[in-house]
Formats: structure tokens, sequence, C-alpha cells
């Protein structure tokens, strides 16, 4: 097995708090409508939509628990991997070109976080503005978010140099 050089795994921290927000109100709805038989509003929802749409969250709460953004970078590979649905991508330091450490604007560049895709530029991040950037030989470039740059730095200094 290659020697791991860096590894980082990442959370949706934002997404994850709106998910069990969602899930907290439509509890909270649906205790007070179903268990305590207390209408909310002129128009209540039905007792099934409302345990349909906590059902949901729960859901997509534990969906979301599992998307995290997994980085490792080996002595020959880099490896990328974001969540369950997602197949891993592994690049191989053969077929890389260079690579920094930058700043980037998801929103700008990449009309926001996860999975995105912007002419011939990849980007795999959850949050922050934080980003190591690979430019392949097809000159293809593949941004990987990172919440540790100074720890990741020290790694790309050494990558092609060695």
């Amino acid at each position: 097995m290659d020697k791991v050089l860096f590894k980082e795994i990442q959370n949706n921290t934002i997404l994850m708090g709106a998910a069990i927000v969602s899930v907290l109100i439509f509890a909270t709805l649906s205790i007070l409508q179903i268990g305590f038989h207390k209408q909310i509003g002129n128009h209540p929802a039905p007792n099934g939509l409302l345990l349909f749409f906590f059902a949901g969250g729960v859901a997509a709460t534990v969906l979301i628990y599992f998307q995290k953004l997994k980085v490792l970078i080996t002595e020959r590979e880099i490896r990328i991997s974001f969540g369950l649905l997602t197949s891993k991508i592994v690049i191989s330091r053969a077929s890389i070109k260079g690579m920094q450490i930058r700043k980037y604007n998801a929103i700008k560049e990449f009309a926001g976080w996860g999975i995105r895709y912007n002419g011939n530029q990849s980007c795999f991040t959850v949050s922050g503005s934080d980003a190591l950037e690979i430019i392949l030989n097809t000159n293809q470039i593949v941004l990987i978010g990172t919440q540790v740059p100074e720890k990741m730095q020290p790694v790309v200094d050494d990558y092609l140099n060695t």
C-alpha cells in the first residue's frame, strides 16, 4: 500500500444543520397536531403529509450525514470520493502537470458547492474558499476543497518535486 501523505474528511455542516432544523420543525408540528390535537394555522396540513415531510427530513439528514468529501493523497495518486452516491476519482501522479493551494469563490466560479463542473474544470467541495487546484496533463483543472490548507501546503510543495 502506498504511503499516505495527506488525508482529509469534510462534512457538509451547513446542509446538515439545515436538515436537522427541518426535522425538528416537522417533528414539533407533527407532535402538536397529531399528539396534542392542536391544529396549526387556519388550513392545517393533513397528518399524513406532516409525517411524510418528517420522514423525508430524517431520510435527507441520514443521506447528508454520509455525503462526506474524502481526499487522500498518497505517493502515487490522489483519491477523491464524495459520499455514497458517487464513484471514487483517482488521479495518478503521472497525469498531474501542476498543483497549488488557492482561494476560490464557489458561487462565482461554480454556482455553489458540491460536485460541480465549469468548462474544463471540475470542483469537489462542501464549504469554504480554499482548494487544491490540480492541473492535469490534458489541461483539465480539478479543484478539491480543503478546510486545512496549511496542512496540505507542505504536501503540495513536495509532491511534484520528488
